[in-house]
């Protein structure tokens, strides 16, 4: 009998079973559906094996049983084409509604199949030829090439949304199967194409789905990316859990300690029961993760009892225990929320902590605007609003403040003491600080705002924008771009600037200010040690805190403070602003003070660009 090609694809497809089933897997899915695929291929096969045999001892078999048994095996060609199909939607559909699909699909297959069975079938049998023809067998060609054309366009289609290797062995497989159905179609003594569907579910098996590709070794538990699977597929499914990450801090600690965080996570392993799932993440930590939050709870107190007081734990360990992992929205969701209870509370020295529901609202906030900046930048949705500044010397509007607004879809804008300090905690400052340099500058170049009696522009600088070295290689390059003279821009800087990176930031204006640039030292009387920083900062004018300006108006010290910082001031030539003046009597004290420039809210609030032309076309 010419069955030598099927035994060995089934000998292939029998050992995959049972190594795939003799390691440790996660449960998921696509898993579920690989492993389906696999025993359609090996029924498939067995069928194949006994068709020929059926056919072989055809003289002594009922005709009738004959026929049943190959039209059978040509069926499950049809399931085993079809389940190709099947899995390679798993990877982009959501497993709740690929059930659907993979259920109202297999009843067209039964239809399918019960039409082949009702249709004749006929056996040619002549020494080592041994094959079925007739109506049967072209139904089952129709609808396997229909099947295979429509996983090679669904494949094409949503190739972007496929996983780039388990694309990669589809089309392999697909290939081989065509190949040898096309070798087979000519030499009917090889039959192919049984084995083929063997070759195409060892490639699945070789490049997606052998289990020890989820496997970290040096450990023996799941790596970083069975970790990414299994989340995708809990949070698919919408079901709680909670979580165990214990991360270190320092990659040279690592190296000079490797021993004890082995043995750190080692032990941590050998306390997970079976209900634990324990992933080896990419941070050189551990992620532990059960349905049971009190199996969680256990664990970590049994190793906080035994570690907590090592050296290796002490320094460098942090453990973060999420009770409700899955109130999260996906799995990078909850990897930002870990990032953000780890730098908010590893400054003080924790090191364990328990998170709850407020820490989750307010990382949702903090993510949410985020998104929102990320999205305004990508999206050009960053503005700036120009608030004028009038000089009481000149008695008109000389110069104004750059202020930054981000605005939403729906037009409303975010407040900026929304979007600043977040924007401040993870460097999308950098960023938002250039943008607002930029359209100043192209401000400056497009419009008439010069020739209006407008001498600068001041631009706020960040904390964060203050302790980059290359501050001012970014700030005169964006002003060569415009080609704009820096004597038009003045840059405001705050006091925590300063104290955060004063000699950095001293070298920076340093260099500015040779290029061209001015300074003014922002919220003056709001932090500490004013006077050092006017003595210390090359600075150019002095602006007054909002508190500030108001406490002159109500108590009699903080006017006698006012009227010295003023003096003072003057008596090193340098210029002081007013700001938060808001009614015509304030504007009459405070000038005769001698300030030389008052902003506020009397003359105007912040105004689009357009809006601050027009203004000061009409002041």
């Amino acid at each position: 009998m010419n069955i030598q090609f099927q035994i060995c694809g089934l000998c292939i497809l029998l050992m995959m079973i049972i190594f795939y089933k003799s390691h440790k897997n996660l449960h998921l899915y696509k898993e579920t559906v690989f492993f389906a695929v696999l025993c359609i291929m090996t029924v498939s096969l067995i069928c194949d094996i006994t068709s020929v045999v059926a056919i072989h001892f055809r003289a002594s078999i009922p005709t009738t049983l004959v026929h049943f048994i190959c039209k059978t095996y040509v069926i499950m060609l049809i399931c085993g084409v079809w389940s190709a199909l099947i899995y390679i939607i798993s990877d982009f559909i959501a497993p709740k509604r690929h059930k659907k699909i993979t259920f109202r699909s297999a009843l067209v297959v039964a239809l399918q199949a019960l039409i082949v069975y009702c249709l004749p079938i006929h056996v040619f049998a002549e020494g080592s030829q041994v094959y079925t023809y007739g109506p049967a067998i072209f139904t089952v060609y129709f609808f396997a090439v229909a099947y295979m054309i429509t996983t090679l366009v669904i494949t094409f289609i949503y190739r972007k949304k496929i996983n780039p290797r388990r694309k990669f062995a589809i089309l392999v497989w697909m290939s081989i199967w065509m190949l040898s159905a096309v070798i087979q179609f000519f030499n009917n003594e090889l039959l192919l194409v049984g084995f083929a569907s063997s070759l195409g579910v060892l490639i699945l098996f070789v490049v997606m789905e052998n289990p020890e590709g989820n496997m970290e070794r040096q450990l023996g538990c799941f790596n970083s990316y069975a970790l990414t699977e299994y989340l995708n597929q809990k949070y698919y499914d919408c079901t709680p859990f909670s979580l165990i990450q214990l991360s270190f801090d320092s990659e040279k600690y690592l190296e000079d300690h490797d021993i004890n965080i082995n043995a750190s996570m080692m032990s941590l392993l050998s306390i997970c029961g079976n209900k634990v799932l324990v992933f080896k993440n990419v941070n050189n930590g551990l992620i532990l993760i059960s349905d049971s939050n009190n199996e969680l709870e256990s664990i970590k107190k049994r190793f906080l009892l035994e570690y907590s007081g090592s050296e290796c734990f002490q320094k460098e360990a942090f453990m973060v225990l999420v009770p409700r992992a899955d109130i999260f929205t996906n799995s990078e969701e909850l990897f930002q929320f870990l990032v953000f209870v780890k730098t908010k509370h590893r400054k003080e020295k924790i090191q364990c902590i328990t998170t709850n529901e407020q820490m989750a609202d307010q990382f949702k906030h903090q993510f949410i605007i985020e998104r929102e900046i990320a999205l305004a930048l990508q999206e050009d949705r960053v503005e700036v609003f120009l608030q004028p500044i009038f000089s009481t010397r000149e008695g008109n509007f000389t110069s104004a403040e750059a202020l930054v607004r981000i605005r939403k879809t729906d037009g409303q804008y975010i407040p900026p003491g929304l979007f600043i300090p977040v924007a401040e905690d993870n460097g999308q400052i950098l960023e938002l600080g250039d943008r607002v340099f930029e359209k100043v500058c192209r401000f400056l170049k497009n419009t008439d705002a010069l020739q209006l009696g407008i001498r600068y522009i001041e631009i706020n600088l960040s904390v964060v924008q203050c302790e980059r070295e290359d501050l001012h290689e970014r700030l005169i390059s964006i002003t060569e771009r415009f080609h704009i003279d820096p004597k038009y821009i003045n840059l405001e800087i705050t006091e925590t600037a300063s104290i955060m990176a004063r000699e950095i930031l001293l070298e920076n204006m340093k260099k500015l200010i040779t290029y061209g640039f001015t300074f003014s030292l922002d919220d003056f009387g709001k932090g500490q040690s004013n006077l050092m920083y006017v003595v210390d900062m090359p600075v150019s004018i002095i602006k007054l805190d909002y508190d500030m300006s108001k406490a002159y108006f109500n108590t009699q010290k903080a006017k006698q403070v006012l009227k010295a910082v003023v003096n003072m001031s003057h008596s090193m030539g340098l210029q002081v602003v007013a700001e938060g003046i808001e009614t015509f009597q304030e504007i009459e004290q405070i000038t005769n003070e001698g300030i030389d420039y008052i902003q506020g809210f009397y003359y105007s609030r912040p105004l689009p660009m357009e809006e601050f032309l027009s203004f000061i076309e009409k002041a």
